[in-house]
C-alpha cells in the first residue's frame, strides 16, 4: 500500500506537470488493512521478567525489553536515553521525557516503579566504564538475536521483537489499566489519535472494565 500511495502521488504530479495526458490512478482508492497489533499478557510478561537468566547480554537484552514494555520506547529511543531524561516533577512523580527518533515528536512518560527500578539497576558506579546513555548500547542484531533465546527460554510459544513491547505497554500496562487512550497518545508521542489505535487492542476485560463502572453509576441514581 505504502508503494501504489507513492505511486499515486507521483502520477498526479505527472499529470499535473503535463507529462502524461491522464491521472490513470485518480479513481483508484488505497485500501488499508487495520494492523492487528501483538502484545504480551500480563502472565507473560511476568514470566520474562521473573525468569533467571545466566548469560549477562540475555539478561541486559530482557530488561531492555521489559523496560521498554513499561513506557512504551520503541528500541531506537531507548538505546539514546539520556540520566539527564529523567527527573522529578513538582507532583513528586518521576518522569522521562524524550523526543521521539522517528518523528522528533516529545513523549513525557511517568516512571513506573518496575523502569525506575531497571534504570537504578544500570546506573554508572564506581569503575564501571562511562557511558552518555542510561542503559548499555546493544546492536539491533544483538537485541533480536537475544529475543529469539528469551522467547524459546520462556517457553512462551510466540516470537518475539522490541515493537510489541510498545504494543504492551498501550494494551496490558496502560489501556486495561484504564488509562484513557487520549494520555495513552501523549506518553506515545503520537500526533494523532489514529496512531495510537495501532498500538492499542481493545480488549474485552477493559470494555467490561467501563462498563462495570458505569453500571455502578446507574445503580446510584436508581437507588
Amino acid at each position: 500500500m505504502k508503494h501504489l500511495e507513492r505511486i499515486k502521488k507521483i502520477m498526479t504530479w505527472a499529470h499535473e506537470m503535463r507529462y502524461i495526458d491522464r491521472d490513470v490512478f485518480l479513481s483508484y482508492k488505497i485500501q488499508k488493512k487495520r494492523y492487528e497489533s501483538k502484545y504480551l499478557r500480563w502472565d507473560q510478561l511476568r514470566a520474562i521478567e521473573l525468569k533467571k537468566l545466566h548469560q549477562p547480554m540475555v539478561s541486559l537484552v530482557r530488561d531492555l525489553f521489559v523496560f521498554c514494555c513499561y513506557t512504551g520506547m520503541a528500541p531506537a529511543d531507548m538505546q539514546l536515553l539520556r540520566p539527564t531524561q529523567i527527573y522529578t516533577g513538582t507532583d513528586k512523580i518521576a518522569w522521562l521525557e524524550y523526543t521521539r527518533l522517528k518523528s522528533d515528536i516529545k513523549a513525557k512518560v511517568p516512571l513506573l516503579k518496575p523502569a525506575l527500578d531497571l534504570l537504578k539497576k544500570y546506573e554508572l558506579k564506581k569503575g564501571d566504564t562511562f557511558r552518555n546513555t542510561a542503559f548499555p548500547v546493544v546492536s539491533n542484531k544483538d537485541l533480536n538475536a537475544n529475543l529469539k533465546v528469551i522467547s524459546e527460554i520462556c517457553e512462551l510459544g510466540i516470537s518475539l521483537n522490541f515493537y510489541m513491547a510498545r504494543h504492551t505497554f498501550a494494551t496490558t500496562i496502560a489501556l486495561l489499566n484504564g488509562v484513557p487512550i487520549t494520555s495513552i497518545k501523549e506518553m506515545m508521542g503520537h500526533e494523532r489519535i489514529e496512531s495510537t489505535m495501532i498500538y492499542i487492542k481493545i480488549h474485552a476485560a477493559s470494555v467490561a472494565q467501563h462498563m462495570k463502572r458505569v453500571q455502578k453509576k446507574l445503580d446510584n441514581y436508581l437507588i
